[in-house]
């Protein structure tokens, strides 16, 4: 037996999928948000691993969801060269890396979501598991003298994942991020 689809009936139904999740979404406020600046200059891979991950897992805690961003602070950066310096770590899978895909320039290098805070950052710093997508600062960017800043939304938990997957899609269509890709991973 063979399913049918119904083309014409999947606006109908989409609406309905979308008025539902706007219902669910609604009133979903983090808890808190906190912001942490750092410089790319100081990550090194054969270092120990940045203060500022102990500073997010005690602030993160357990049993939350987290949106989060990692956006450019420093003024006269030439995004151009961040964005070749970048492409050639990928292409050469720099230290083994894993590395994320590269979007139009942007100020906002990522947009991102997770359970384990902490775990993710240390990711994109470059000191998490190799074969993980994400940043790989330490891999590619210690030789900028970049300031980024990492700012984090924590919500309860306890929403459907759709709701968070929202909101991070809204925001990633807000940022347009240059690094990583919308939708769920």
């Amino acid at each position: 037996m063979t399913a049918t689809i119904e083309f014409n009936t999947l606006p109908t139904k989409t609406q309905v999928r979308l008025i539902e999740l706007s219902k669910l979404v609604d009133g979903v406020m983090p808890i808190e948000t906190k912001t942490w600046k750092f410089a790319t200059s100081t990550l090194q891979p054969s270092t120990e691993t940045p203060t500022i991950v102990l500073e997010v897992a005690q602030w993160a805690g357990k049993e939350n969801i987290y949106l989060y961003t990692i956006c450019l602070v420093t003024e006269q950066c030439d995004l151009s060269k961040i964005r070749i310096a970048f492409s050639e770590a990928k292409a050469m899978k720099k230290n083994g890396r894993a590395y994320p895909r590269l979007n139009s320039e942007s100020c906002c290098f990522y947009v991102g979501s997770s359970e384990k805070m902490h775990q993710r950052l240390k990711e994109h710093l470059g000191y998490g598991t190799q074969g993980t997508y994400a940043l790989q600062l330490a891999h590619w960017a210690s030789s900028f003298q970049i300031e980024l800043e990492f700012k984090c939304a924590r919500y309860k938990a306890g929403h459907a994942r759709e709701v968070y997957q929202a909101l991070e899609d809204t925001l990633w269509d807000e940022m347009s991020p240059m690094f990583g890709r919308k939708g769920m991973k």
